[in-house]
C-alpha cells in the first residue's frame, strides 16, 4: 500500500510538473489530451468525460465533444513535427472551444494514476517498496510522463518506463549516481529532467552518508 506521505508528495510533484488542464490541447507529440496527461485517443474516449460549458455550466454532449476533438487533432501533425521552441502550449487552445472539465475530476483521475503507476513500479522493481523516498518520487514522476511500457520482444522494441534498460539496471543495483545520468527524457522542460536526476543524486549522497 503507498504511504500516505508519499503519496502527498508525489500528488504535489504531479500538480508541479503536469498542470491540470480543463481544455482539450495537443501535447508535445500531437496527442489531444486534458487534464494533467490525460491523452484522448479517440473522440469517443473523449466524450465519455464529463464536459461541459464554461459560459453555462450545462452538460456537453458525445457529440459536441467529439467535435472539438477532430478540430484539435487536425492539427496534430503540425505541432508534433514542429521545433521545441515552436510548439504550442496548452494555453494556446483555451479559446479553441467553451468545453472545460472540472478540478474535482482531475483530482480523481490523477489518483487513479497514481495507484496504478505504483503496481507497475512494483512489477518493474524487485524492491520497489524498499527504495528511498527520493528515488520513489523520480520514479513516480517517469512513470506518469512515460507510461510503465512493454518488454522488448521480437520486432517490437521496449517502451515506456521499461526502454530505460540501462538505467533500471543501475536502480537494481542501488547505483543512484548513474541512474540520475541516464534518466535523461526527451521533450520535456530542462529543468524537469535536472530535477529527476537531482531527486537520484540525492539518494546516492544518503546511501554514502551512512
Amino acid at each position: 500500500m503507498l504511504e500516505p506521505g508519499l503519496l502527498m508528495a508525489v500528488r504535489a510533484d504531479i500538480d508541479r510538473w503536469e498542470r491540470p488542464v480543463a481544455w482539450m490541447y495537443l501535447d508535445s507529440l500531437g496527442n489531444v489530451t486534458v487534464g494533467a496527461g490525460l491523452k484522448l485517443a479517440t473522440p469517443g474516449q473523449a466524450g465519455q468525460l464529463p464536459f461541459h460549458h464554461e459560459g453555462s455550466g450545462k452538460s456537453a454532449s458525445p457529440g459536441e465533444i467529439g467535435k472539438v476533438w477532430k478540430t484539435l487533432n487536425a492539427g496534430a501533425q503540425k505541432q508534433k513535427s514542429a521545433a521545441l521552441s515552436k510548439k504550442f502550449s496548452a494555453d494556446h487552445y483555451s479559446n479553441d472551444s467553451d468545453l472545460r472539465i472540472d478540478q474535482t475530476f482531475f483530482d480523481g483521475y490523477r489518483d487513479q494514476h497514481i495507484n496504478a503507476d505504483y503496481y507497475e513500479l512494483k512489477n518493474i522493481y524487485r524492491s520497489f517498496d524498499d527504495f528511498p523516498e527520493n528515488a520513489k518520487r523520480a520514479l513516480f514522476d517517469m512513470i506518469y510522463n512515460l507510461g510503465a511500457g512493454r518488454i522488448a520482444s521480437g520486432h517490437h522494441p521496449a517502451s515506456g518506463l521499461r526502454r530505460f534498460s540501462a538505467m533500471n539496471a543501475a536502480i537494481d543495483a542501488g547505483r543512484w549516481e548513474i541512474a540520475a545520468k541516464l534518466s535523461l527524457r526527451h521533450g520535456i522542460p530542462a529543468e524537469r529532467n535536472r530535477w529527476t536526476a537531482d531527486l537520484f543524486r540525492s539518494c546516492a549522497t544518503q546511501m554514502a552518508g551512512r
